[in-house]
């Protein structure tokens, strides 16, 4: 918005002259702070709504640039923050993403929120769309079910206006809301300037016109209005009556529940809008389709009298032509539906034969003397981009990864110097490969039987490349959910040769929304090279798909071994999957017999695998999937120069080895390393190679937000909102809880050693060193940081990290320090370092022993009273770390010691610290202990106390479930969308179950509780535990 210097009128931005004097008007805005504005979306009295875009970013976002006007200050700005706050905590599929509040160097406040690709609602009005009630019904209750999830966190929006919804396309163009929800919707209630639709809803809304209460009810009255709105396209009426209703030609259902949300009278109303939703979910498509055919039909009584009149003529023309239509129309339809099936996919198989390879893959392990063991794979790859990106399974590219035998054979050397080394190879459609001799047919040497020269090859002119593979999923729930193991890989040629053409990727499908019987065909080298000629040829096999799950989709096209990492190509031309194994039957034998069903195939959806190749093109580099058997000797190089505190000696060795290989570990060791000589950029440069190379790195993420704190710079967003959003679900919350301390969003302990563990205790102590170096005080930096040294694992990342800081502070201290000075303090440094140093080996040597106490005890097979035992003597040897008597406490309930276990739990609660996974188990633990032991007003009592005490909404929720505020079916239903929240509800359900000595319920919730696959958490085995028990007990 500006301002005509000359007669003081308003203007939007765009406008250059002014239309009522004349005068040209200067240049609008066109950027706030680091964000280029694109496009002014909307202006308003109080806010200027812009689409921009950050300074080194792609992604746009929004940001509404609240105006003088507005009345926006220090104060009411606080308060929109702190109302961000609450925001985070609802569901990013279901409302609209605020990320911050900020003021602007030349005063303004502004919001960033994210960016959707919304529709305006009178376009869409305008396109017809919403006509189809279907269309329009699936919106409504999608709306209302979103709603309904709001009012059951207690919040709700009475002022709801349609500029609240957001509509969008999702996936297949459907339409999709979000809700920009906003906890108040005044900025400043003084000011009297709200919009045109919020204007016209103040007006009308009986609830605020006969000054009632607003409630839940409130809500229900302001989305019938929008419902009434959308169907009619009239925005200007205040009231929609009943009649008006009944001229909609709606269902009946639909007719009375819209006349209710409108009732005058709250008590009329729907009761929630959890009835809203049922009632909009259950009528029926063909019920909206029939109405939708009403309310278009013909009602002029002319045109039916015309059509009476006509009939007669219709009927003799329709005799006559009938068959003649039927033939034509048949062989319009079914014709070419037939030719379909098989020309179109005769067509793209010849068109694409040429892009595809045969893989050769060739392994061994060795040391200085000899090869231990060798090994060879062949499979399928496909061209998927005119510059050499090439896809194919990880199986294919790095057989050594599912290869068992290396394994048994690194168990048998034991700790000996050995190396993994490959080759690969690559021949497209027509190139001569194979060399048919039968006397060198077994031949070991590939030279006798392949043609190498004529090969792409990791050693070879034409180059070939191993760019990336997936990591295969890791966690029990990962392993089930994802069965193919998110088994693709990414290779590179160089160069690529003429006359190829690239496989399209049909990379925004899902399997969901594939149809079952939809005909594919499936490209490559079944049986490998056992069935070639000289020439590379492919093999085309034709089949439908039969069945579709989220992760993997099962075909009747013939699959074979050598067809893995093949294309599964569709009606349209597209790869929807790579071929990646077959069904394999085990016959019932003493020794199971693997028959591989062939016509049973497994395919890969393709989009985790375009995602992965996108961010490759894109330059993040990922892992290469070759194993550095040698990994340990090269870390222990590179530790003990940082154990001389030789950082610069560290970093190189880091660094040389990194030439040679990729691995992981020697990306994060380089990160540290840099971080330890202040090499802030080449750190960062590292931390996010670790961070692409694994997505749940937590420690690169944190880094990489470290680092931008460190040079007080904004940094990337996207780490800073992924970090703040990290709660008890996640296993890297502690770095978020680190974030919120730099962020000020929350305080520093006053004691830092209030950490959970040694390892939290360490950070938090490191932390509050670097605060104090950058506040300047260094005596306090100092002191910090050798707590944070003192209480580290000697050989963690996070005791490098306080070591190097601690010589930089003391660097900079020294150097600050009088002459006269300077030696009594290094007599205090040399003090510490003996200290340090004798903690050091000590701590050394007692992780050494804790560490293989904890293997033991974390082997679910260990029987539990050996488990107790080694649980005592893990207390006994590391009495600093209270997760272990956190897990005392569900070890004690597993044994069915409940009194000693409520005992353990109140002495875990003692303890003053954050609210994080351990806490928040213990703390709902207690009541439910006292209600299996009978004594149920206590148990209220401290439900009572847990609720109280208690910020997360997620616990309250199932403690408001076990007190009665809540239904079981609601929070069931809330817990779908998260595996630990399944686990978490089901558990305490099923434990409160017992207390009420229902067995049957309590047996199935914690069998439901088992369906999370979340058995890394203590109540998934403590489930299966309580299963065992009520089984036992009900045999006996």
């Amino acid at each position: 918005m500006k301002l005509c210097q000359t007669c003081g009128q308003l203007l939007a931005e765009e406008i250059s002259s002014c239309p009522s004097c004349g005068d040209e008007v200067v240049e609008g805005r066109k950027t706030i702070d680091d964000y280029r504005i694109e496009e002014i979306l909307h202006e308003g009295y109080s806010s200027i709504l812009c689409r921009a875009v950050k300074e080194g970013a792609t992604q746009p976002v929004v940001i509404r640039i609240f105006t003088p006007q507005s009345g926006v200050d220090e104060r009411i700005a606080e308060r929109l923050a702190q109302e961000l706050d609450v925001l985070r905590t609802l569901p990013e599929d279901y409302f609209v993403r605020h990320y911050e509040i900020r003021k602007s160097s030349d005063g303004l406040w502004y919001r960033v929120s994210e960016w959707l690709d919304a529709i305006n609602w009178g376009t869409l009005l305008a396109s017809g769309r919403l006509q189809d009630l279907q269309v329009a019904f699936r919106l409504f209750a999608r709306i209302a079910r979103i709603l309904d999830g709001l009012h059951r966190t207690g919040h709700f929006i009475p002022h709801l206006i349609l500029d609240d919804i957001i509509v969008f396309e999702g996936k297949n163009r459907r339409l999709e809301v979000k809700i920009d929800y906003k906890l108040s919707r005044f900025l400043n209630p003084e000011l009297d300037r709200p919009g045109p639709m919020l204007k016209k809803l103040l007006k009308s809304h009986p609830d605020i016109l006969n000054r009632r209460p607003l409630d839940f009810r409130s809500d229900i009255w302001s989305l019938g209005k929008i419902f009434m709105e959308l169907l009619t396209a009239d925005h200007e009426s205040a009231v929609f009556s009943a009649p008006i209703i009944d001229e909609l030609e709606l269902p009946p259902d639909a007719e009375v529940l819209f006349k209710i949300m409108l009732a005058d009278d709250p008590s009329l109303r729907p009761q929630s809008m959890a009835e809203v939703y049922e009632t909009l979910d259950r009528i029926h498509d063909k019920d909206l389709a029939a109405a939708t055919q009403r309310r278009f039909r013909p009602t002029l009584s002319w045109v039916r009298e015309v059509r009476g009149l006509r009939r007669w003529l219709l009927l003799v023309a329709g005799g006559l032509i009938l068959v003649t239509a039927i033939g034509l129309a048949s062989w319009l339809h079914f014709a070419p539906t037939l030719r379909d099936s098989e020309s179109r996919l005769a067509g793209y198989a010849n068109r694409y034969a040429g892009s595809v390879g045969f893989v050769l893959v060739e392994y061994w392990v060795k040391d200085e003397r000899q090869i231990y063991y060798r090994g060879r794979s062949e499979g399928t790859a496909f061209l998927v981009d005119a510059q050499g990106y090439v896809l194919t399974n990880r199986h294919v590219a790095c057989p050594w990864l599912t290869d068992q035998n290396i394994y048994v054979l690194l168990h048998r050397l034991g700790p000996h110097p050995l190396q993994l080394e490959y080759r690969a190879f690559l021949w497209f459609e027509g190139q001569q490969a194979f060399k048919r001799v039968p006397e060198l047919s077994s031949s070991e040497q590939l030279d006798d039987v392949y043609h190498l020269d004529r090969a792409y090859s990791t050693r070879g002119k034409r180059q070939l490349q191993i760019l990336g593979v997936a990591r295969a999923p890791s966690s029990t729930r990962e392993r089930i959910t994802s069965p193919l193991q998110d088994d693709f890989a990414v290779l590179k040629i160089d160069p690529v040769p003429a006359g190829l053409t690239p496989l399209p990727l049909d990379e925004r499908s899902d399997p969901s929304d594939i149809p079952k019987l939809l005909p594919v065909i499936a490209l490559g080298f079944p049986l490998g090279s056992s069935t070639q000629g000289a020439t590379v040829n492919v093999s085309v096999t034709r089949g439908h798909v039969r069945r579709t799950f989220e992760n993997f989709l099962q075909v009747d096209t013939s699959l074979y071994r050598g067809n893995s990492g093949g294309p599964v190509i569709d009606l349209h031309g597209k790869v929807i999957g790579i071929a990646s194994s077959v069904a394999v039957e085990w016959a019932t034998a003493p020794i199971p017999v693997a028959t591989p069903l062939s016509d049973l195939g497994m395919v890969l959806p393709i989009s985790k695998a375009a995602g992965f190749l996108r961010e490759i093109m894109a330059g993040r580099p990922k892992w290469n999937g070759v194993l550095d058997l040698s990994i340990d000797v090269k870390l222990k190089r590179i530790i003990e120069a940082a154990d001389r505190r030789q950082w610069a000696q560290a970093l190189q060795a880091a660094e040389d080895e990194l030439l040679t290989s990729q691995d992981p570990s020697l990306v994060m060791a380089s990160a540290i390393m840099h971080l330890c000589t202040a090499d802030l950029s080449g750190a960062r440069q590292r931390f996010t190679q670790a961070r692409s190379m694994d997505s749940t790195n937590g420690l690169a993420l944190f880094m990489l937000y470290l680092i931008d704190w460190m040079e007080s710079r904004p940094g990337n967003g996207d780490y800073r909102r992924e970090l703040l959003t990290l709660d008890w679900r996640s296993v890297h919350e502690f770095y978020g809880y680190m974030t919120r301390i730099l962020e000020g969003q929350i305080l520093l302990p006053a004691d830092p050693q209030s950490g959970y563990n040694p390892r939290e205790k360490s950070w938090l102590n490191y932390i509050a060193g670097l605060q104090a170096e950058k506040r300047g005080v260094l005596a306090e930096a100092e002191t910090s940081l050798q707590s944070a040294i003192l209480a580290a694992d000697g050989s963690s990342w996070i005791y490098y990290l306080a070591l190097s800081a601690l010589d930089q502070v003391r660097e900079h201290r020294l150097a600050l320090l009088p002459p006269a000075d300077r030696k009594a303090y290094t007599t205090t440094v040399e003090d510490f370092e003996q200290r340090h140093v004798a903690a050091r080996k000590k701590r050394l040597e007692e992780q050494e022993n804790l560490s293989v106490l904890t293997a033991r005890f974390n082997q679910k097979s260990t029987p539990l009273e050996e488990r107790m035992e080694l649980l005592l003597q893990l207390r006994r040897a590391d009495p600093g770390n209270r997760d272990l008597v956190a897990a005392q406490v569900f070890v004690d309930l597993m044994g069915e010691l409940w009194d000693q276990g409520l005992e353990t739990a109140r002495a875990y609660l003692a303890f003053q610290g954050r609210e994080n996974r351990g806490r928040l188990q213990i703390g709902l633990l207690v009541p439910e202990i006292l209600h299996k032991m009978g004594k149920a007003e206590e148990a209220q009592v401290e439900l009572d106390r847990f609720q109280k005490r208690t910020r997360d909404r997620w616990y309250r929720q199932v403690a408001g479930t076990l007190q009665g505020t809540m239904k079981e079916s609601a929070l069931l239903e809330a817990a779908a969308a998260s595996p630990e929240c399944v686990l978490t509800a089901r558990t305490a359900l099923g434990f409160w179950a017992e207390g009420s000595g229902d067995q049957n319920s309590a047996v199935l919730h914690y069998r439901e509780a088992l369906g999370s696959y979340m058995d890394e958490m203590f109540e998934y085995e403590f489930a299966v535990r309580r299963i065992q028990s009520l089984r036992q007990s009900r045999q006996q």
